[in-house]
């Protein structure tokens, strides 16, 4: 798939607002009934930078640079331990009439 910024043609650096407008120009330039691949194209690339959410999965994963959160945190070097849990805290939250 190509680049969404470009096939919505919008700067990185693009708000949530511009995005969707320039989604909709698009759309009524390129309806659904007359070239629906390119709709197509078009509606993939707005779901993937809709939102900012959508635009940090796509910088982080989509882009093929991590696979995984941990491997965002390893190149981070994060020291923050994660809280392992204990079978018997499991099997007490299990058992809450106990």
């Amino acid at each position: 798939m190509k680049d969404p910024y470009q096939v919505l043609e919008v700067p990185v650096e693009a708000d949530d607002a511009t995005v969707r407008r320039r989604y909709l120009e698009l759309v009524r330039q390129f309806p659904p009934e007359h070239e629906p691949e390119r709709f197509a194209a078009i509606r993939a690339a707005y779901e993937k930078l809709k939102d900012r959410d959508s635009r940090a999965r796509l910088r982080l994963f989509d882009q093929g640079r991590y696979d995984s959160i941990d491997a965002i945190i390893e190149e981070l070097g994060c020291q923050t331990p994660r809280p392992r849990l204990r079978l018997k805290d499991l099997l007490a939250v299990q058992e809450p009439g106990s």
